[in-house]
């Protein structure tokens, strides 16, 4: 069995490719950043890692000849991302925010998911954001993109079942689990399990629908300390930062 992990050099897709390797699975990764790769390869020498960058007009072109020149390939996680604090809603940095973690990521998820009808089936899963539940006014493309995936995964699933396909679509829902160090095992499990939508951990799918339907009033009087009223139920408080 062959899986991709895009983005797995680093953070949450490392973790996820790290237990493919270890379960057994031929695994490919991609990164960015020249030391992210050189270190995985050391790390994982019997693992094929190349770099993809997802935040330019190819992406989609450059994801699918990836895809073709590995073969068969059973599964793809996309897990690329980058997250910045942008308070002030400064361009400069929401613009490239919305171009990977919305644009790059959904190119690489339509590359991912044209390539399965091709074969006939595959486990396709991208890992977005409990930020994707709501807007956030520390950070307004990053959780405006998670919300894009979050739709665009369900187009795909809805579009899979219509066409009777074999191909499932999994929306993997972090929250706050910094590097994603002991992770593993729930990512791949979500990744390969076929489902719909695994929030991790398991008990923020109840946190999530309570969130998601306070009233826009509450919502927008609770940006300056709604971190405190979850700090409770994070593993790790907010955030990473970079490019995976």
């Amino acid at each position: 069995m062959k899986a991709l992990v895009i983005g797995g050099t680093s953070g949450l897709g490392r973790a996820l490719a790290v237990e493919l390797i270890a379960a057994g699975w031929e695994t490919a990764v991609t990164g960015v950043r020249p030391e992210a790769l050189k270190d995985f390869s050391a790390a994982f020498p019997s693992a094929t890692a190349s770099r993809l960058d997802l935040s330019g007009p190819g992406a989609r072109a450059a994801a699918w000849d990836l895809l073709a020149s590995l073969g068969e390939v059973d599964a793809v996680a996309v897990c690329a991302g980058f997250y910045s604090d942008d308070p002030q809603a400064d361009w400069a940095i929401e613009e490239p925010t919305i171009a990977l973690n919305a644009a790059g990521c959904a190119a690489a998820l339509n590359a991912a998911y044209s390539y399965f009808k091709t074969r006939g089936g595959g486990r396709l899963s991208c890992v977005t954001s409990i930020g994707g539940v709501r807007g956030n006014a520390r950070c307004p493309a990053y959780n405006a993109a998670k919300a894009f995936l979050f739709n665009y995964l369900e187009g795909l699933r809805q579009n899979a079942a219509a066409a009777g396909l074999n191909i499932s679509v999994t929306n993997i829902i972090p929250a706050y689990l910094g590097d994603g160090s002991g992770c593993g095992k729930g990512l791949m499990a979500a990744a390969l399990g076929g489902g719909r939508s695994v929030y991790l951990p398991g008990y923020w799918r109840a946190l999530a629908a309570l969130y998601g339907n306070l009233p826009d009033l509450l919502h927008e009087k609770m940006h300056r300390w709604h971190y405190l009223l979850l700090k409770p139920f994070m593993r790790k408080a907010p955030r990473w930062q970079g490019k995976a």
